[in-house]
């Protein structure tokens, strides 16, 4: 070997020991920069025509364990579709209370409870009543608070959404241009290994907003994919995502999808900040609003449903209904109800201001209703009508009124029974507004997927419009909502109505991810089933922002007096007319023609009606061993008996039931001369008594039932059992994914941070190992230092050899 080989052989190893050098320094000056990964240069023998010429640097790459990033990228993903998860959920339990929180909803009930229980033992008095409302003022302010703050963080999401889709679009730029930077250093056969580590970081940033897959190219591009492959977010150029708001949320709606070139692919995404954002804006808020819904629906149901069998003292002059009707709404009713004008002390204001209305009335409609309360006994005491399209029932001459339901039951639109008073609202604590001029289903999890309910037939109707004659739809078990709602439409148009017109009355609307049926008219609509599709796919009047709508009623704000305390009169009753001898036969009873039993006197309540026949040779003891002798009636304490009145100078018949309970008589000889009820006066002899507080124990006691019948809401399953366990059920359900979310959360973070450790320790700047390296290089670069030294001073003695 020459001098001159061996220079430029000394030379060669001092640049490649240079080189070396160099990067061990950039590994040090980097050993905290995140992301950073050490890089390694090779080194290889140099060769000119076959023979050796010193070294070179090899290719500059990076020490990156390309299976521990993608795994880390999955769990990015999963970390931070569980971090939405666990802020959101510790806002909500924040919103919810925790089960031991006097914030709670349902310790808001129990004190509405506690409320009632002391209006109950001492309703004459003043602070009880007031105390009554505040407390449900508290619990519907509680339920306006919880359904207005979860559509406040749909909302939020929103934002963040639209921030993450930004972000998510900011980064697919980046790595493109990163790309484009690589492929440009790998064709002038420059390193990459920098601009590798800064994609590999915009890529993991990516990861946790959306889930990624890539793909690399032979120039060093990669192409990347979510859904692993389905959409392709960059090859070469990169795909823009976009995102619309929503202008203001309610409960029962839906937002927009994140869209992929404008296709939406919301339903593609598995994990990610976005998959969890829209998780928790479509699902589980709506879930907890429809909770919520179902439990304020119930909550009003109960406490209305026993204030409207009660009476106030002393009585209102008026009653106004919630509900808004047309005279024309056709109803679906049984059994009867008593109306009555009383005084300011309870009592009748006239011996016959009263009158039992037995349902249903001809017509069978809201007119039909007001017709025949003011054409009986009481209309001349008071005054049934119509006002701004609510049903009132006013008092005549300062006269008050009261209302006992009896056995009456009037089938609502969604197919519940509810007494006269409590259909109308004509005595409700809790004011909502009824109506199913538009009625929604339940939340269903799919609009095109089988409903599974039994092949039959429902009726839609209504009092005016093309439903004035009712149209009938057919369904089967395969058929969808879609189906359902494309099956409406079609008979809608059958009976009259346009295409057009047809689609407006019944849609599909989106809550969430879920999906909701909705028919809207121009009047109150009834749907009577002969299978059970509506009750499979909950068909209701009520909407899903009831919870948000609730209030204590006006009237009981403006004067708490109004709050019941007892009930109408329906337990004690008495003939007017005494007779000498109780065991003869009643002077002009019954026709005195054959056959010799000709009337019925009919005793009706919550219980198999009892039939009493009687005709001209029936005594006033007759009656009453009838009523005694009878199983039906003893078992539900009602007793006669016959006693002697000193100022009447004769006998008289008196049923009372001993527990309090309502029950009345009907007479087919009316309105005959010689009927029973008309000879013997057989009536009640008053209205309400002041004492008489069964109305607001009965409202006490509403919360004590462990019967009422919740159905499936958001996740929670359909059972009997009581308000205040009901809502514990809520409160303890946010509490339990508050705890799991986060249990998710800390879980995958330290997944992160573990894979992290682990890369870190084979891709990252170890210290020593660079200290090492670099006396290494040193000496290498020194030895070949000494080497040139040398072969110049070779040169020189040759030189001066010369």
């Amino acid at each position: 070997m020459s001098l001159t080989q061996a220079l430029n052989t000394a030379i060669s190893g001092l640049n490649t020991a240079q080189a070396r050098i160099a990067i061990t320094s950039s590994n040090i000056s980097n050993v905290n920069t995140p992301g950073y990964s050490k890089k390694i240069a090779g080194q290889e023998t140099l060769t000119l025509d076959g023979q050796g010429a010193g070294s070179q640097v090899a290719d500059i790459y990076r020490n990156v364990n390309e299976g521990l990033q993608r795994e880390m990228r999955g769990e990015l993903g999963k970390a931070g579709r569980e971090e939405v998860r666990y802020e959101f959920f510790q806002r909500i339990q924040t919103l919810f209370g925790t089960p031991q929180s006097d914030a709670a909803i349902s310790q808001r009930i129990n004190d509405l409870a506690d409320a009632f229980e002391q209006l109950g033992v001492t309703p004459d008095q003043n602070s009880p009543r007031i105390e009554a409302i505040e407390s449900a003022l508290q619990v519907m302010e509680s339920f306006e608070k919880l359904s207005s703050q979860l559509q406040d963080m749909r909302d939020d999401i929103d934002d963040q959404i639209t921030d993450e889709v930004d972000s998510a679009n900011t980064l697919l730029s980046e790595i493109s241009e990163l790309n484009t930077g690589i492929v440009r250093l790998n064709n002038l056969d420059q390193p990459t290994t920098e601009l590798e580590d800064q994609r590999d970081q915009k890529l993991n940033k990516l990861a946790k907003i959306i889930d990624v897959t890539t793909f690399s190219r032979s120039d060093g591009s990669i192409v990347v994919y979510s859904a692993n492959g389905a959409n392709t977010l960059l090859d070469r150029t990169p795909n823009t995502l976009s995102f619309t708001q929503t202008a203001g949320f309610e409960p029962g709606t839906g937002g927009s999808g994140v869209s992929l070139n404008g296709e939406d692919i919301t339903d593609t995404l598995r994990t990610g900040t976005l998959k969890g954002l829209f998780d928790m804006r479509d699902s589980e808020i709506p879930a907890l609003n429809d909770q919520i819904n179902e439990l304020a629906g119930e909550l009003r149901d109960a406490i209305n449903e026993e204030h409207n069998k009660g009476t106030a003292f002393p009585p209102p002059t008026n009653l106004s209904g919630n509900r808004m009707v047309a005279a024309s709404d056709p109803l679906t009713a049984t059994g009867a109800f008593r109306v009555a004008a009383l005084d300011e002390d309870g009592e009748l204001a006239a011996a016959d201001s009263w009158a039992d209305i037995t349902l249903p009335t001809t017509p069978a409609t809201v007119q039909g209703i007001i017709d025949a309360i003011n054409g009986s006994d009481a209309g001349g005491y008071l005054t049934a009508s119509l006002i701004d399209n609510k049903l009132v029932i006013e008092g005549a001459d300062g006269n008050r009124v009261a209302i006992n339901e009896l056995d009456s039951a009037i089938t609502t639109s969604d197919g519940r029974e509810q007494g006269m008073s409590h259909y109308f609202g004509l005595n409700d604590f809790v004011a909502t507004t009824k109506s199913s001029e538009t009625m929604t289903s339940a939340a269903q999890s799919s609009s095109t997927t089988a409903l599974n309910a039994t092949a039959s037939s429902f009726t839609i109707s209504a009092g005016s419009g093309v439903l004035a004659g009712g149209i009938t739809v057919n369904y089967a078990a395969t058929d969808s909502l879609e189906d359902v709602r494309d099956s409406i439409r079609t008979a809608l148009q059958g009976a009259g109505m346009s295409v057009a017109a047809s689609e407006e009355a019944a849609f599909i609307i989106e809550d969430g991810n879920r999906y909701r049926l909705v028919l809207d008219h121009t009047s109150n609509m009834t749907i009577t089933d002969a299978g059970t599709l509506t009750s499979k796919i909950g068909m209701t009047e009520d909407q899903p922002t009831l919870a948000g709508n609730m209030d204590v009623s006006a009237a009981i704000q403006n004067d708490p007096s109004r709050i019941v305390r007892g009930q109408m009169n329906a337990d004690t009753y008495k003939t007017t007319t005494a007779v000498v001898d109780s065991a003869a036969a009643i002077p002009n009873l019954g026709p005195l023609v054959p056959p010799p039993i000709n009337y019925t006197l009919t005793v009706s309540g919550d219980f198999t009606d009892v039939n009493i026949d009687y005709d001209s040779t029936t005594s006033l003891d007759d009656i009453a061993n009838a009523i005694n002798n009878s199983a039906t009636l003893t078992d539900n304490n009602i007793t006669a008996s016959v006693v002697f009145d000193s100022q009447l100078g004769g006998y008289t018949l008196s049923v009372k039931d001993a527990n309090g309970d309502p029950f009345y008589f009907s007479d087919n000889g009316l309105p005959n001369a010689d009927s029973l009820t008309t000879v013997l006066g057989l009536g009640i002899g008053f209205g309400v008594h002041e004492g008489d507080n069964s109305a607001a124990l009965a409202l006490s006691n509403t919360f004590e039932r462990s019967d009422i019948q919740f159905e499936a809401a958001g996740g929670l399953s359909g059972e009997r059992t009581s308000l205040t366990d009901f809502a514990a059920g809520i409160v303890a359900t946010t509490a339990t994914k508050a705890s799991v979310s986060q249990s998710g959360y800390e879980f995958q973070s330290n997944l992160v941070t573990d894979l992290s450790t682990r890369i870190q320790n084979e891709a990252g700047v170890n210290l020593d190992e660079e200290m090492s390296d670099l006396i290494i290089f040193q000496r290498a670069y020194t030895a070949s230092a000494q080497v040139i030294t040398t072969v110049d001073e070779m040169f020189d003695a040759l030189l001066r050899a010369v």
